[in-house]
């Protein structure tokens, strides 16, 4: 029996989900709640190709019990934002959405897992923790996994071996992030043992070309399509992983979100050992957890004035 998805959030964003998935004829009934798209999903023909992915809208009668995952998909701005002010304010809508839509959900009896993708979706990943009142290992946004995506592939191609061997990972958030250099593997030896022996024609050039990848913000469909696709491939289709997902982690006294390596399986998330960073890493890395507190508590501050 086929996964029973269903999906609320941006149009364009949701319209490239089903062409994925109507490519790859992935095995899921998606339901989207997006009323302005009934037109869309009535003109795909292409549906009678597909023996496993179906789509539908809802029609307001649906039963949220049946549902397995919960997806809210919203947009990345056309340039990187670097004030947090800015970031608030790109956000605040789509979190309102998400919080109205995510709410009739549970007041329906959803008790699946909620997936969330989009800009800066580790804050979004708070909130629905936070409002949902779920579980925190069933609350998963993609985080930096796109990126990690391009990193290993760039790594893969540059040593020329599989994928399988290379284990490393960008931890962080959407503007502050970093590549944990000191836990990257190649096998069981360190990547950087194979850059620092004389006898190797690898370069510590590969440092640069991956930090660029770091440095690029601009937004593609594709890569965020691929890092949703291992995500609902480990949850509900029998195929777990390690990868670097947003969600919520203590921090202090306070609690935060961070994208960092996870264990995904049918069950959700698993966490796993702490990080041992390096001196310089581990400091990126707990700035990261902080920046993510002050843009919260922008938004809560934000959210009460509006009330008063």
């Amino acid at each position: 029996m086929n996964t029973n998805l269903v999906v609320d959030g941006d149009q364009d964003r949701i319209k490239a989900l089903v062409e994925c998935m109507l490519f790859i004829d992935y095995p899921v009934q998606l339901t989207i709640l997006n009323h302005n798209m009934d037109d869309f999903i009535t003109n795909i023909k292409s549906r009678l190709l597909c023996e496993n992915f179906d789509v539908s809208i809802d029609d307001d009668n649906a039963d949220y019990h049946d549902f397995d995952g919960f997806m809210y998909l919203y947009p990345f701005p056309e340039d990187d934002l670097d004030d947090k002010e800015d970031i608030v304010n790109f956000l605040s809508p789509y979190l309102d959405q998400f919080r109205t839509s995510l709410n009739l959900a549970i007041k329906g009896g959803f008790s699946g897992k909620i997936l969330i993708n989009g800009y800066y979706d580790e804050i979004l990943n708070y909130f629905a923790t936070k409002f949902s009142g779920k579980d925190p290992n069933t609350v998963i946004s993609t985080g930096l996994l796109g990126k990690t995506l391009l990193l290993k592939h760039l790594l893969r191609r540059y040593f020329n071996i599989s994928l399988s061997d290379i284990n490393v990972s960008v931890v962080g958030n959407q503007s502050t992030n970093l590549i944990t250099w000191s836990r990257a593997y190649i096998g069981q030896s360190p990547i950087l043992s194979y850059l620092a022996n004389p006898n190797n024609l690898f370069s510590t050039e590969i440092f640069a070309k991956a930090e660029e990848i770091l440095s690029q913000n601009h937004f593609d469909e594709v890569v965020q399509m691929k890092a949703i696709l291992m995500i609902l491939d480990a949850i509900f289709m029998e195929k777990p992983c390690l990868a670097s997902v947003g969600h919520v982690v203590n921090f202090h006294d306070e609690v935060t979100a961070v994208s960092e390596p996870v264990m995904l399986n049918h069950t959700g998330m698993v966490s796993t050992v702490e990080l041992v960073l390096s001196d310089k890493e581990n400091h990126i890395y707990l700035e990261s957890k902080q920046e993510v507190i002050d843009i919260i508590n922008l938004i809560v501050e934000g959210s009460r004035e509006q009330n008063e």
